[in-house]
């Protein structure tokens, strides 16, 4: 009994310690996470006021530069996917027309094959598979 009090003691230190220990690093991980400053930022400490101003003027033409890019391409890519939907839409259509050649190929051939009897007296062999019983399994 005793054996097994200490052994129960020991599983639970550990399971608590080894929580602790992930709960803890996860605190640590989110100290680290990467801010996203911007890579012109001003360093605070600057004291010439012309020096800011101009970086700051900087920073601002960089991103409107920036944004100016994301919309040329943002426009580009909603083109090429207006493009690639209407040409996949014409390869649907062209071969929706040759797909309804086949069919209408095939089926005339099917039909010289049969006469319309054996269509018939498939069609009543089926129906009296259908309507057998089903058989539970034992």
């Amino acid at each position: 009994m005793e054996t097994e009090d200490i052994a129960m003691k020991f599983y639970k230190t550990t399971i608590l310690s080894s929580i602790l220990i992930l709960a803890l690093s996860q605190l640590g991980a989110i100290d680290k996470l990467v801010k996203k400053d911007h890579f012109l930022s001003l360093n605070p400490n600057i004291k010439n006021e012309k020096l800011k101003s101009e970086m700051e003027q900087l920073k601002q033409d960089f991103d409107f530069g920036n944004q100016k890019i994301q919309k040329y391409y943002t426009m580009e890519i909603d083109k090429l996917k207006e493009e690639l939907h209407l040409e996949v839409n014409a390869l649907k259509k062209e071969f929706e027309g040759k797909r309804k050649v086949l069919l209408q190929k095939f089926d005339k051939d099917s039909k010289l094959k049969h006469s319309n009897s054996d269509l018939l007296n498939r069609s009543d062999k089926k129906r009296k598979k259908e309507k057998r019983p089903v058989q539970k399994p034992k």
